[in-house]
């Protein structure tokens, strides 16, 4: 059982029966009173969240909830209404280096190759020669491209140049990386492997990572915590930590119960529809 106290720790009860304080991660992303209007269309409404070092947070929620507006704030690509973002203790007031971005649309350059897709940033921070080609060939080993490094973007699956736009985000070293439902336009089974593949280089890198997605067992099978949206206008209605050990299973009793919990909170709270495999609707 954990609950969190004032102070900033975590009170554990142990064995005997007495409460021993955890540490809390540091914040890596603190969201307060985050408004977003277009027009007069409230997107976003007073949003408070923290991310942690080295968090893996969903953002889940149905279309409309503001989920890829609190993304692109985040980011850096929308101006706040009200209220401010702070990336380890500093608001921000743009776009930075210290965030990377991975859109749902593979966002590459089509007149460059792969290599030269994810050597594009590193470029740009004067980084040439030998270290340049480590840099893509190192990345294009982590994301299972390096028989691909040649080929551009019109020549790859689109699963690979899924996997070519993470190695270009991850290859300019941002210390937060954000992905608007990355996975969304993809085939179940190549959605399953590149989900599988994602969280191995997670594990690897351990960047803290922002994931936006409808979809219930996506959620619950990649995050540490996920918090749960609402639409008109968004908001984030509860926070829940993700405590099945991993690695983890789809067709586990653990994986169903927390996709059953879900599913009930937001068909109790009547929150729009998202998506959920069959075998988890009861």
């Amino acid at each position: 059982m954990q609950a969190e106290t004032g102070g900033g720790q975590m009170q554990a009860e142990t064995g005997g029966g007495q409460m021993q304080a955890e540490t809390v991660p540091s914040t890596a992303v603190r969201i307060v009173g985050a408004e977003a209007r277009y027009g007069k269309h409230l997107a976003l409404a007073k949003v408070d969240l923290d991310v942690y070092e080295g968090d893996f947070l969903c953002l889940l929620g149905p279309s409309g909830c503001g989920k890829t507006s609190l993304l692109n704030a985040i980011a850096g690509f929308v101006q706040l209404t009200s209220g401010y973002v702070e990336v380890k203790g500093e608001e921000i007031a743009g776009p930075a280096r210290d965030r990377g971005m991975v859109f749902q649309e593979y966002a590459l350059f089509p007149w460059l190759t792969v290599e030269k897709n994810i050597q594009y940033g590193p470029r740009l921070k004067g980084i040439c020669g030998a270290q340049l080609k480590e840099i893509s060939s190192r990345y294009c080993r982590l994301v299972g491209l390096e028989g691909s490094a040649n080929k551009y973007p019109n020549q790859l699956s689109g699963g690979m140049r899924q996997r070519a736009a993470i190695a270009r985000a991850l290859a300019n070293q941002p210390d937060i990386l954000l992905m608007d439902e990355p996975f969304g336009a993809l085939d179940a089974m190549t959605r399953q492997t590149l989900q599988e593949e994602l969280l191995k280089i997670w594990e690897i890198e351990r960047k803290t990572l922002i994931f936006v997605t409808h979809s219930i067992t996506e959620a619950v099978f990649m995050a540490d915590r996920i918090a749960i949206m609402s639409p008109h206008p968004g908001r984030v209605n509860h926070v829940i930590s993700n405590t099945i050990k991993r690695p983890r299973s789809r067709t586990s009793e653990e994986h169903f119960a927390m996709c059953r919990m879900i599913e009930m909170m937001f068909q109790k709270g009547a929150i729009g529809q998202l998506s959920t495999s069959p075998e988890v609707k009861s």
